[in-house]
């Protein structure tokens, strides 16, 4: 079975360089490797390498988009020249390696457009979808004024404003081609199964989980009762407001005025521009509500900063199964979260881990003090979510859930009603 992939981010084995962001395509690569009877090519975008390579019987193809100084600028606008560019360049890869099936990675981008120029069929494994993220574009009371106010009517912030939200509508509509025109589907939440039968109601859908740093499977650095003075909380990702880092900041505030002892840290990458929209709006800083961010971390060190949480806790608007969240819970880290998304496939509330309403500061904050204050709740959240999150990622499970998948669909290579 020859099988080719299309996704975004270069592959961790490509260049064997030490990635602090190895996605889960990686992990995902690594089982596959290990079925006997899967040749891979992997197909992915990359702005400077352009070496086929083959690496441990896998074919690595770089995709280089050429963009002239008009298509640059065009292309800051509308997907249609990134979309053009894609399906010139996937079919051409596809005439030669003739796969017996194409797995693209993520409906947001433009490669599942392929399924219009070919008969091979086409599985899209779902990630997110910008279509109903653009729902949770804004939290409440912030749009585009809200960075004009903070950088003070600047002409360039505003026409860079409407330049984005012109992209994002052309995004869209590429989105939605997307799921009109791939017949099937693989996921792992309630919500990936919601999203394929709204978008496309006759569709296949597959159920296959999602693969994790091996890492935080095979750790034995684990969360252990040790609450001391100051409750430690851990969160990851505050990169666009759909994370919801004001909720972060209005939580930590309630907390501050409440007079519970903790301290906040959050590690990824956190845009200065958000950072200063968010303060400027809600007329105090994260560091005045001890708040403080550690930047992106490697994965050792990440491991290290969550066992030694007391929890972790998650404010999303929206998302779907956020790695996040998978391995805190490997690492037995009690977890809050905002109810949002495919986040309650991940946590039944009360029993893999808490749920709280979004946009709902005080009843997260209180949740936070309440679960805190309680040894007995947090150890068993931290049993029973390790003991769940271990056998869903589980890399025998994925591997057969994956080969199901693509027999299933290779045999019933036509086109639902």
């Amino acid at each position: 079975m020859k099988v080719l992939w299309f996704e975004i981010s270069q592959p961790k084995r490509y260049n064997n360089k030490r990635n602090v962001l190895a996605s889960w395509q990686d992990s995902l690569e690594s089982i596959v490797t290990q079925i006997d009877d899967i040749q891979l090519i992997v197909a992915f975008e990359s702005d400077s390498d352009s070496e086929v390579k083959i690496i441990d019987g896998v074919t690595y193809v770089p995709i280089n988009l050429k963009y002239s100084i008009y298509d640059r600028i065009l292309s800051k606008m509308t997907w249609r020249i990134n979309q053009e560019k894609i399906i010139e360049k996937a079919q051409a890869i596809i005439n030669y390696y003739k796969p017996d099936l194409i797995h693209v990675f993520g409906c947001e981008w433009s490669f599942g457009l392929v399924a219009t120029k070919t008969n091979i069929p086409v599985v899209v494994h779902i990630q997110g979808s910008t279509i109903s993220y653009d729902n949770s574009l804004y939290p409440p009371k912030y749009n585009v004024w809200n960075y004009i106010r903070t950088f003070k009517w600047n002409i360039f912030r505003i026409l860079s404003c409407l330049i984005v939200e012109t992209n994002n509508r052309s995004r869209y509509l590429m989105e939605k081609n997307v799921w009109c025109v791939v017949p099937n589907y693989m996921g792992r939440t309630h919500w990936d199964y919601a999203l394929s039968h709204i978008f496309h109601p006759d569709c296949r859908y597959y159920h296959v989980e999602e693969s994790l740093r091996p890492e935080f499977l095979s750790s034995n650095l684990l969360w252990k009762y040790n609450v001391k003075s100051k409750i430690r909380l851990f969160t990851i990702g505050c990169t666009t407001f759909w994370k919801g880092p004001e909720m972060l900041l209005k939580t930590a505030r309630i907390l501050k005025e409440y007079g519970f002892d903790f301290e906040w840290f959050v590690s990824g990458h956190f845009p200065e521009t958000l950072k200063k929209v968010i303060e400027n709006t809600e007329h105090t800083t994260f560091s005045q509500n001890n708040v403080s961010f550690l930047g992106v971390l490697q994965v050792e060190k990440l491991i290290e900063e969550l066992s030694n949480s007391t929890i972790y806790v998650h404010t999303a608007y929206i998302d779907n199964s956020p790695n996040s969240i998978c391995e805190a819970q490997c690492l037995g880290v009690p977890v809050i979260s905002t109810n949002v998304g495919g986040i309650s496939s991940l946590l039944q509330n009360g029993k893999y881990g808490m749920l709280v309403p979004a946009n709902d500061p005080w009843q997260m904050a209180f949740s936070i003090i309440k679960l805190s204050s309680d040894k007995k709740a947090m150890s068993e959240l931290s049993t029973q979510a390790r003991l769940f999150a271990l056998k869903r990622h589980d890399s025998q499970n994925i591997r057969n859930q994956l080969s199901s998948c693509y027999r299933d669909i290779i045999d019933n290579n036509s086109i639902p009603d």
